[in-house]
């Protein structure tokens, strides 16, 4: 299964290098014909139709190569409510304009080892594909609870949202590698997988449960860092962080 998994990470390197080439000449070359004023505005909308597949392009090969590398730098002590925070700014605008709530309950402050710039992959990967349920539902507004908390020697990440769900027989595929419910153009299926093979690889687990609302709940958890200072453990003496949007 090993071999297996690196043979296909080879491969798809090689498919999205070799593909990301001849994309960036295409979008190239769509740039500088829009700033032909001699074009009329029928084709200018073509090239803007054209240049926006190829942007999508672009983006699946982007998923393409993320599911295919290792980490993205080495490991250092991470404070996971920092990450939150990274998401929240990333997110604020789009979930307003949605109409769907974000609480943030952090309730831990101790940190693991970890690449941050990968923890925040998955964490903002959880929270687009909850958004993304939500409005797929056709609702009008929605909820999602991003919660922090203390598990034992591991702190445990969960995103909830109050969408329609995981069906159960899409349940045992949804960290496959190309595997998605979301309408074309909404997804690669490789969010998911990328997101187990990251937190696997610090010793971690990743997994999805239903929820009292009847939505899906993402969560992973990771073992703490050890040798924690006192410093590290302050903030929980003092209560849990809540923010709302």
């Amino acid at each position: 299964m090993l071999f297996r998994s690196a043979a296909v990470g080879v491969l798809v390197s090689g498919v999205a290098h070799e593909l990301n080439n001849p994309l960036q000449a295409i979008l190239g070359t769509l740039e500088l014909l829009e700033r032909d004023k001699t074009i009329s505005k029928n084709v200018l909308e073509e090239l803007a139709f054209v240049k926006t597949q190829s942007g999508r392009a672009r983006e699946i090969i982007r998923n393409l190569s993320r599911f295919s590398s290792q980490q993205s730098g080495p490991p250092a002590l991470v404070d996971i409510r920092d990450v939150i925070g990274e998401v929240v700014q990333l997110r604020r605008r789009d979930l307003n304009a949605s109409s769907i709530a974000l609480e943030v309950d952090a309730r831990s402050s101790r940190r693991v080892y970890a690449n941050f710039t990968e923890l925040e992959q998955v964490t903002l990967n959880f929270v687009i594909n909850a958004q993304q349920s939500i409005e797929a539902a056709g609702r009008n507004k929605g909820r999602i609870i991003i919660r922090l908390i203390d598990s034992g020697k591991k702190i445990r990440l969960e995103v909830q949202d109050d969408g329609p769900g995981v069906a159960p027989e899409d349940e045992p595929k949804l960290f496959q590698p190309f595997f998605t419910t979301k309408p074309v153009g909404k997804g690669t299926g490789l969010g998911l997988s990328v997101s187990y093979g990251i937190i696997e690889s610090y010793g971690g687990q990743i997994g999805y449960k239903d929820n009292e609302w009847g939505g899906a709940t993402f969560f992973f958890e990771l073992p703490i860092a050890e040798n924690q200072t006192s410093d590290d453990r302050t903030s929980v003496l003092h209560g849990s962080l809540r923010t709302k949007l």
